[in-house]
């Protein structure tokens, strides 16, 4: 298998994608990102809000939630350095998961992570992993809110259960993580 089959595909198996090893800390690391973003950070570290709206959600994303494609929410946020975007992180919300927990919706300039914490029933899958070309989705969403001529980009995602409905977030780091 040589490297173009291996990226722009989601793996559970991180060595797959030969990452780095500072890539594969940031990638894998244990506890809330927001938090490992804020101890990276020698400066102040925030979260800024780039998008919220109704979008029909990408048919694999849709699939993998058992989702009607047709009625998402999307929630695009970066969390930031010094102001300087870190990560893009993007929360795929099907209507049915939206209806029962509308918070979702609502959140503002709260971080999810914690948020989700702090919810006995909230569980998560395991983490996935992608290394992204210019051409995926997802790598022209993340490059459509920062300037950068990176050739690739590094991200992991995982879904969440939340009294049995689902979302996905999916995080984008950017080139200005520390790696």
């Amino acid at each position: 298998m040589n490297i173009a089959e291996i990226t722009d595909t989601w793996t559970a198996d991180l060595a797959r994608l030969a990452a780095p090893d500072r890539v594969g800390e940031w990638l894998s690391g244990e506890g809330l990102l927001t938090e490992r973003v804020r101890c990276a950070c020698p400066g102040a570290a925030g979260l800024r809000v780039v998008g919220e709206y109704r979008a029909t959600l990408p048919d694999a994303e849709a699939r993998l939630l058992a989702a009607d494609p047709a009625d998402g929410f999307i929630r695009e946020i970066h969390l930031t350095c010094d102001e300087r975007p870190w990560v893009f992180a993007q929360t795929l919300i099907p209507a049915a998961t939206l209806v029962a927990a509308p918070w979702l919706g609502q959140m503002g300039q709260e971080a999810l992570g914690p948020k989700l914490a702090r919810i006995p029933d909230a569980g998560r899958g395991p983490l996935e992993f992608i290394r992204l070309r210019p051409s995926h989705p997802l790598y022209l969403r993340a490059s459509t809110v920062r300037d950068s001529t990176s050739m690739e980009l590094w991200a992991r995602r995982a879904t969440y259960k939340l009294s049995g409905h689902g979302l996905i977030v999916q995080e984008v780091f950017l080139p200005e993580v520390p790696m």
